[in-house]
């Protein structure tokens, strides 16, 4: 049976750079920073001068043990260090120190829940590392920047069992928050504190996994899933026009996945025991500090018992829907707002629509900066809708004047002619107009173009700048346009 024949699924991997909350680098004394002056957080051991001798960061190593147990993992005394060949102007020494065949954590596992089901997905390993420095391209030359180099990470690794890009940015997210709560990471997506490859494959569904090619460097939890379902195409479309898959790594563009170059396997990279590093110790201090700052162990699991006792008292309390809880607990600023606004006189689930609508997307356009409205204020808009006073195409574009200036909306109301037109024989008079100066579409719309209804309807509406019902402009025209003879 031909490729394009048979069901093509996917599975993906995923790897994650995790950097530890640590004053110091992983093998100096070096401090961590952000936005210094280039090489200027550098010494001869981060540097990789000849004799320089590195030596364990406690910090980084007790961090470690943090998060093993935080997902579940089995510690392993006297883990490896190994040194990693290969060469890049970011990596002075021509190799990086890293953890291989002997890791400090191995197995475990990461709980998230995907469309209201809790799913399990298995751990590999997770292995202690040095950063790279950083590159910057500057047309035809390259400037770097050593001071992130040594900087102390934790690479997290994930087994190939994760089946969609939608469940692959779930992994992600959940693994995010159960390191920035157990303090292991600041988790800063920006600084790349948290990044992310992807292991991506696609093969018949009851056959062997398929070639895997590997997203590199995604610090997004969208991106990362618009990567993958862009990479799942890219191999769909080969794989049905009787092409291979070639093994490789690739970067994500903002539009599609572009070559990098052919993927090395652990062999290229010619690993063995770093010399001027023995074998590191997990003291009893180690797991006591894990036990003091983990809530729970493993901490996905607990967070998760604990997101749902949230939600049930959370939607006991407001009544409100499914969605509306899960969102507005996820979310800290929209959260804030709607109990306020319900504190306010607010009812619960008009004020859920009103945040997780208008207000929020007000936020998004406006780089995460909450709008200048007040909770009371909304309260009030849907308390006018309700009782007759406002449309709601009316208090929509109160919101977006009182999202920017403090004013009172009774005052804004007035000034604008804003009530709601209470006049049903202007909306008749408007809709006659209306009729006869259309009388072609008219026609169509008796003869069984339904569609033309939101014509006539949003012609209406314009002419009372959304004064008018839309519901009571709907009626008087079904009214009318079943009415053949038109009125003079």
């Amino acid at each position: 049976m031909g490729v394009a024949l048979v069901e093509l699924v996917p599975t993906i991997g995923l790897e994650v750079h995790c950097q530890l909350k640590t004053q110091s680098k992983m093998f100096c004394s070096c401090p961590i920073t952000h936005g210094a002056p280039p090489n200027t957080a550098v010494c001869p051991v981060c540097l990789g001068h000849p004799g320089a001798l590195p030596v364990v960061n406690d910090a980084a190593v007790r961090l470690a043990v943090c998060a093993g147990k935080a997902l579940g993992c089995r510690i392993q005394n006297d883990s490896i260090f190994a040194r990693k060949h290969y060469f890049y102007p970011d990596l002075p020494k021509g190799y990086q120190i890293s953890q291989f065949d002997q890791p400090i954590c191995v197995g475990g596992a990461l709980h998230c829940e995907i469309e209201g089901r809790q799913h399990r997905f298995e751990l590999e390993r997770i292995h202690m590392e040095e950063d790279a420095g950083k590159l910057t391209h500057d047309g035809d030359r390259s400037l770097v920047d050593w001071n992130r180099g040594g900087t102390p990470l934790i690479e997290i690794v994930g087994r190939p069992d994760i089946p969609s890009a939608a469940a692959a940015e779930a992994w992600m997210r959940m693994l995010h928050r159960v390191m920035t709560v157990a303090g292991v990471t600041t988790g800063d997506l920006e600084k790349g504190h948290f990044r992310c490859d992807a292991n991506v494959s696609l093969a018949p569904k009851e056959g062997p996994l398929g070639t895997r090619v590997e997203l590199k460097n995604i610090n997004s939890f969208k991106f990362l899933s618009k990567a993958i379902e862009s990479e799942i195409e890219r191999q769909r479309e080969i794989l049905r026009a009787g092409g291979t898959i070639k093994q490789a790594t690739r970067s994500w563009t903002g539009n599609g996945t572009v070559p990098l170059r052919s993927k090395e396997d652990a062999a290229d990279y010619r690993y063995f025991p770093d010399p001027d590093l023995g074998p590191v110790p997990v003291i009893q201090g180690d797991f006591q500090f894990a036990e003091a700052n983990l809530e729970g162990m493993p901490l996905d699991l607990f967070l998760l018992d604990s997101d749902r006792s949230e939600e049930d008292e959370f939607k006991t309390k407001y009544e409100v829907t499914k969605a509306d809880v899960v969102a507005l607990l996820a979310a800290p600023k929209p959260r804030d707002f709607f109990e306020r606004a319900v504190e306010a006189g607010g009812s619960p689930q008009p004020m859920a629509n009103w945040v997780r609508g208008v207000w929020t997307r007000w936020m998004n356009e406006h780089d995460g900066n909450p709008p200048g409205i007040r909770p009371d204020q909304v309260a009030d808009l849907e308390r006018r809708i309700q009782a007759g006073e406002l449309t709601r195409d009316v208090a929509r574009m109160a919101f977006d004047v009182l999202c920017e200036h403090d004013v009172e909306l009774d005052a804004l109301i007035q000034e604008k002619g804003w009530s709601k037109l209470q006049d049903t024989a202007a909306i008749d008079d408007a809709i006659d107009l209306l009729l006869n100066a259309h009388a072609s579409e008219v026609e169509r719309y008796r003869a069984g173009e339904s569609r033309l209804l939101g014509f006539f309807i949003g012609q209406v509406m314009r002419k009372f700048q959304g004064r008018a019902d839309a519901s009571d402009v709907r009626s008087a025209l079904i009214k009318a346009l079943n009415d053949p003879p038109l009125r003079d």
